[in-house]
């Protein structure tokens, strides 16, 4: 086991693992929880980490199994997303920020609410990569499977955006014309 100082990786990766919450959840309010759930799960089980990987691939990877163990438990987290596009936000004391509000209105139209459609192993592996820019390797390494099965989601994932962007007539521009075109980042 190697030795993890725990508030610089915090200090260090925070950012990061923030916002893949916030792409992975679609709205800053869950993204806050599974951050600091995240780093909570890090501070309790440092000493699990045995320096197989860098720390935030590892953290990539605490962050993906809370978040699926939510998704399980309290079904699919974008219903949230849809009370709110769907009704009009009352503001009292307790409501969020307008900033927030404006968040989940451009993600609602962001490609990324397209990603958040898709099976959980596309999805994951689509964030990693474009979201959070880590190479195929290390998308390997937080989802704990083979190289080839990181490829293979990446491809069918950006095959489906690409399909949903043509059938919903939007704007494309942000998913490459033939999914092969990113396998050139593999290398």
């Amino acid at each position: 086991m190697v030795p993890i100082d725990v508030q610089l990786a915090a200090d260090e990766h925070f950012e990061r693992i923030h916002r893949a919450a916030l792409v992975l959840t679609g709205n800053p309010w869950d993204a806050d929880d599974l951050a600091q759930e995240t780093f909570l799960v890090m501070a309790r089980e440092a000493h699990r980490f045995a320096g197989r990987s860098q720390v935030y691939t590892w953290l990539y990877g605490i962050m993906l199994n809370l978040e699926r163990r939510r998704r399980r438990r309290a079904g699919m987290s974008r219903a949230k997303l849809r009370v709110l596009w769907d009704h009009t936000v009352h503001r009292s004391e307790d409501s969020p920020a307008a900033e927030a509000a404006i968040e989940v209105d451009e993600w609602k139209h962001s490609l990324w609410s397209l990603v958040a459609t898709l099976p959980d192993g596309q999805r994951q592996a689509l964030v990693l990569r474009f979201s959070e820019q880590l190479s195929y390797e290390e998308v390997a390494q937080a989802l704990e499977c083979p190289l080839g099965t990181v490829k293979s989601r990446i491809f069918h994932g950006l095959a489906a955006l690409r399909e949903m962007t043509t059938l919903r007539k939007g704007d494309v521009r942000h998913v490459p014309d033939h999914p092969y075109e990113d396998l050139n980042h593999a290398i």
